[in-house]
């Protein structure tokens, strides 16, 4: 049934319809029918539910305020609904995409990296071409290949390079690093035309519609934009069949254009494994920027890690020389640093609630990020930096307050440390605390298999990784990750992922008002686009099956 307006789309449904018929393609790519796959592509992109989940998509993640060259955003359900049905209408001859508008965003201290911003219309029409490429870019990756990927994370790399480089019986113990010179704007659209398998008139404009920077139009003659919603699909595509490239000898691991290539010794890596690269890159229009091949007891930066292999006779086995640690790079720690001093700084004459809260938000997203490896000391220093840069904006605010005042109404002692930061919550009736990042339990990350999750055969597979990581996720406040594990890291309504960018909320299966409670019995985590449908859904067919559900009473 197809709905009359945003709150009546039945998004579990949509999810189920979406991923039939991504199954249809990768099947028609395993048959190597490609008069098929452009048919069941085409029909994916025409769907209702297709359309309804890159609308979603597009307008609930974090960017979707950011505007394009025409200055429009889409915010109320009305026009969600109105784009949804216009999206009918979009064909290959008829679409003309914008340009993109190009920003400048920080990449490392004194580097700038640019981004290409699209219109919203053309956001939502590359992620229905994601839609439609993503299966059949799954079925072709690197086996080694993270980057950019369906239930794929960095630490997934982090974990390969450990698993081989820590391995006493390794005998692969240098590392070439490469960087590829502006890998984005450089990727020869010929090549791109030739083997990406989606409709080429519909790839073309992708690539071809330009950008303005400083209100001056750009031609793109090479390369797509780095910001784009089908960016990434192209990126992996364009460099999978690296791994194959270089031979059985050597071993790859890929995050999106940053890969490393693991080899026995340093003169194997330059003379053999380094022109089949530079031959691999030179048909996409791509050139290697710079390389280096270092030993693993020298150790190396990569992926904001750094890996090294530390001298210990006692640990001598095999080829090892000692102990093989992974940690968080210096560079990464001094660039948190830095911007906890920043955050506190911007935030001296806000509420402290909302201090602490943004504060907790990045340090939960971080310790989550690294705590998959060797992290205490870093953990450590940084929660000494957190005490020594809030300690020194509260006794400056309140200058003329001795420090057992400003003990007393800004700290509050847990297990015997009486120096944690705390307030009251805004509703005035609870405490807010910060985040004790050094009592982080260290997790042990388990690496992906090389599954499509678009095969029915790793459903199961990754909804168990989904559950798992839900389970030990620290991203969210005590009681929202508690929900979190509950539901195993999915919403009840769409039967999509959580943590898949999109503004949380809880809500009461009881509404308060008519006497509900706020104990977890009566709660449910769900996306806020799903909690407004459930809060203002007035249809009859919908509200029973959710009551059935015990998504409502």
């Amino acid at each position: 049934m197809i709905a009359k307006n945003y709150d009546e789309i039945d998004w579990a449904y949509s999810q189920k319809k979406l991923a039939v018929l991504q199954h249809d393609i990768l099947e028609a790519y395993k048959k190597k029918d490609s008069h098929r796959i452009l048919i069941t592509q085409n029909k994916l992109i025409r769907s209702f539910a297709a359309r309804s989940l890159a609308v979603r998509k597009v307008t609930s993640n974090k960017g979707a305020k950011t505007k394009g060259i025409d200055g429009v955003s889409i915010t109320t359900k009305v026009d969600k609904f109105k784009l949804i049905k216009e999206l009918k209408n979009i064909s290959p001859s008829s679409y003309e995409a914008k340009p993109v508008r190009k920003v400048l965003i920080p990449k490392t201290p004194g580097k700038l990296r640019p981004l290409g911003i699209p219109t919203i219309l053309d956001r939502v029409v590359q992620t229905l071409y994601y839609f439609a490429l993503d299966p059949i870019a799954e079925e072709q990756a690197d086996i080694r290949s993270y980057g950019f990927r369906k239930y794929r994370s960095v630490n997934d790399c982090v974990i390969y390079l450990k698993l081989v480089l820590g391995n006493y019986t390794a005998t692969r113990r240098y590392v070439l690093k490469c960087d590829i010179k502006g890998f984005f704007p450089s990727v020869a659209h010929a090549w791109l035309l030739k083997n990406i398998p989606m409709n080429k008139t519909i790839l073309e404009k992708f690539l071809k519609a330009g950008f303005v920077d400083n209100h001056i139009f750009n031609t793109t003659e090479e390369g797509f934009p780095q910001g784009s919603p089908i960016s990434p699909t192209l990126a992996n595509m364009a460099l999978n069949g690296l791994s194959d490239c270089i031979g059985e000898e050597f071993r790859m691991t890929r995050y999106g254009d940053d890969f490393v290539i693991l080899g026995k010794t340093k003169e194997a890596l330059l003379n053999e494994a380094y022109p089949k690269i530079q031959d691999f890159l030179k048909i996409r229009g791509l050139e290697l920027e710079k390389t280096q091949v270092v030993e693993i007891s020298e150790g190396f930066d990569f992926l904001g890690y750094h890996f090294r292999e530390f001298y210990d006779p006692a640990r001598i086995k095999g080829t090892k020389k000692g102990i093989f640690l992974v940690k968080p790079s210096k560079a990464k720690i001094q660039e948190f640093k830095k911007l906890i001093s920043k955050t506190v700084r911007e935030n001296t004459k806000s509420p402290m609630y909302v201090l602490i809260q943004i504060l907790n938000e990045k340090l939960r997203g971080w310790a989550e990020h690294y705590r998959t490896v060797t992290s205490q000391k870093a953990f450590s220093s940084i929660h000494y930096h957190v005490w020594n840069t809030t300690w020194a904006m509260l006794r400056k605010k309140h200058r003329t307050r001795n420090v057992k005042w400003i003990l007393e109404k800004y700290y509050c002692k847990r297990l015997g440390n009486k120096w944690i930061l705390r307030c009251e919550q805004s509703d005035g009736k609870s405490e807010m605390t910060l985040f004790q990042i050094p009592y982080v339990e260290m997790r042990r990350h388990q690496l992906c298999d090389s599954g499509n999750p678009y095969d029915p055969e790793n459903y199961e597979y990754f909804e168990r990784r989904l559950s798992r990581s839900a389970r030990y996720s620290i991203l969210l406040g005590r009681m929202r990750s508690n929900l979190l594990k509950i539901q195993k890291g999915k919403c009840p309504v769409c039967t999509n992922s959580l943590l898949n960018g999109e503004d949380l909320e809880v809500h009461h299966i009881l509404p308060r008002k008519d006497g509900g409670s706020d104990k977890p019995k009566n709660l449910l985590l769900l996306h806020k686009e799903c909690h407004k449908q459930v809060t203002n859904s007035k249809n009859e067919n919908t509200i029973a099956i959710w009551r059935q559900q015990g998504i409502i009473k």
